[in-house]
Formats: structure tokens, sequence, C-alpha cells
């Protein structure tokens, strides 16, 4: 298993660098979590995996425990199509910017095995950009867990050393939403730190150590203002939303389409500079199309992602129209 060799992004302010470096906490992520969760779905004909980082950071957790899955789902039967999805989120905007673009700095990687470097990140100068095969998995977005709306139908939700920043009510509160997230035999990972608090008929604890949980069944329990962050809004209310939501989605695709035909013309005539611009450029590409797969899917929507995506296309803008003035 990748677990017994790979070590860490070495991040010295980040509580995700001792992921990677901590053989123990991968071995068990690997082949009792990742593992179960896998031959759960083949079981069931089921083909995508879905996971939640909630408290993503800068990332480095983010991208670890991508290639831990990835890597999982490889060393299966080689027949096997399994697909998996990562919603990676933070309430810091600036650190969900920097974890979108998957870029790092080659003094983060002296413990990763140079197999799985150059298997999963592209040298860029003195720098490593995270490969396609890794990113496209990922969507980045910002979010307040204590405020709004999480996702459905996960598999496994990562809220690591996070909760004690939260007070007991707040706890308690996003607690019961992760448990509305999960589907069935879905698992919780809390982290050393962390812990569930009064809320042990939702979760049974599988290793108290690292405080990894799997999703119990509560008979009766129903989605409510009171059961967590995951109201059932009116009928009526969610088709206004929805009619808003696809007025935005439309504009912002023809945005994004004409941003990416300046890109083209810019690097069709300025190759040998382009790459300037396109260090700029490359994480709010990614940026406002993973808000966009979000918000056409309805996993959630609030009007801060629809200003969050405004200032990166207006930075992406204005970036282009420095360049063409510089060039003029």
């Amino acid at each position: 298993m990748l677990s017994q060799n790979l070590q860490g992004l070495k991040q010295p302010s980040s509580s995700a660098e001792e992921f990677l470096r901590n053989n123990e906490l991968a071995d068990l992520i690997q082949k009792q979590v990742f593992a179960t969760i896998l031959k759960n779905k083949l079981d069931m004909a089921e083909s995508e995996m879905k996971i939640w980082i909630a408290g993503c950071s800068t990332g480095q957790e983010v991208y670890s425990l991508a290639i831990l899955l990835k890597e999982t789902i490889e060393s299966m039967d080689e027949n096997v199509e399994m697909d998996f999805k990562i919603y990676a989120t933070d309430l810091d905007y600036d650190s969900v910017k920097i974890a979108g673009a998957g870029v790092y700095p080659d003094t983060a990687f002296e413990n990763v095995p140079s197999g799985i470097l150059n298997k999963y990140f592209d040298k860029k100068q003195d720098f490593y950009v995270v490969k396609k095969s890794i990113r496209e998995h990922i969507i980045f977005a910002p979010h307040n867990i204590a405020k709004d709306p999480g996702f459905h139908h996960l598999d496994f939700i990562s809220c690591r050393n996070v909760l004690h920043y939260f007070q007991p009510t707040q706890q308690q509160r996003i607690i019961s939403s992760f448990h509305h997230s999960l589907n069935e035999d879905g698992y919780l990972f809390l982290g050393q730190s962390g812990s569930i608090g009064d809320s042990k008929e939702l979760f049974r604890a599988i290793n108290n150590k690292w405080k990894i949980y799997i999703m119990q069944e509560v008979g009766g329990r129903k989605r409510s203002k009171d059961a967590g962050l995951h109201a059932i809004q009116e009928d009526s209310q969610e088709e206004k939303e929805l009619q808003f939501l696809n007025e935005e989605l439309v504009q912002a695709k023809e945005r994004i389409s004409s941003l990416q035909v300046k890109l083209e013309d810019i690097y069709i005539k300025y190759e040998d500079k382009y790459e300037t611009l396109k260090i700029d450029s490359y994480h709010p590409i990614l940026f406002v199309k993973g808000l966009l797969q979000i918000i056409k899917k309805q996993e959630f929507y609030k009007e801060e992602y629809a200003v969050a995506m405004l200032k990166e296309m207006n930075k992406l803008e204005w970036a282009i129209e420095n360049f063409l003035t510089d060039e003029q």
C-alpha cells in the first residue's frame, strides 16, 4: 500500500503536514476506510465515491487524501471503474485560493517519494503543480460549516482538528449536519483533537485515537432546523432560487468563454511570454469553474459564492488587460 512509503508535504504551519508523514494514519485511512467504502460501492454496483474536506486550509491534506484514494483504487482489480469527487472548503478565502491553485514550492516535497511526486505533480521552475489527473477530481470553494448548508450523499467527511474552534452548541449542530450529509455507513474523520461530544447516537467510533467514526442510522430522525444545517426549503422558494441560479449560470458561462478566448488569442500572439500571465490566471479559472460546477449541481448556493466568483473573474480580466497594455 502507498501508506507504507509515502511521507508528506512539508508545510510547517499546517496541521495537514502530519498526514502523509504519518504511516499509521495513512495506512488506517487506506485499509480500513477507503478500501471498505470502495468494496461496498462495488457490491452495490456504484461507480463514484464522494468526499468532503471541511477546513481544507491551503490544500495539503486535500491532495494527500486524493492521492491515497487514487492509489487505493488503482491497487484494486484493474477492471474496476471507480470515479471520485472531493469537495474541499474553508472559511478563509485566501487559503481556498492557494489550495485551488495547487502550486507548492519544491521544499514542500522533501519527504515525498520521487515516484509519487512525478506521478501526481509537474515541475515548474522552483515549484510543483498538481497534475490534472488529481486536480480534476476536486472542487474548492469558500464555506462556513457553522452557517452554510453542507453537501449530500457523501461517503467520507474529513473535518480534522477544526471543531475545537467552535462553541459546544455549534459543534453539535455541525456534527448533526455531517450526519445528514453522509450516506449509510459513511465515515467521519475528526482528528486527535476532535470529538462528537454528546452525539454518540449518531456515530460509532472505529478508531478512538484518530477520532474516526462510522455513521449510525437513527430511527425517526427528520431534517429540520433543529436537526442541523439541512433544513428543507419550501418548493416555491426552491423554484425561485433555481430560476435565479440558472440566469446567473448562463451569464457566468458566457463570461468564462469570453475570457478563455482572450487567453487563447494571447497565447497565439505572445507564446514566449504567456507563462507570465498563466501564473496569474491559473487559479482564478480553476476556482471559477469549480464554483460553476457546485452551482450547476445545486450542492449549495449562497450570495457570497457569487461575490467570490465575481472577484476572480474581475481579477482575471484585469490581468489580461494589463498584459495586453504592456505589450502594446
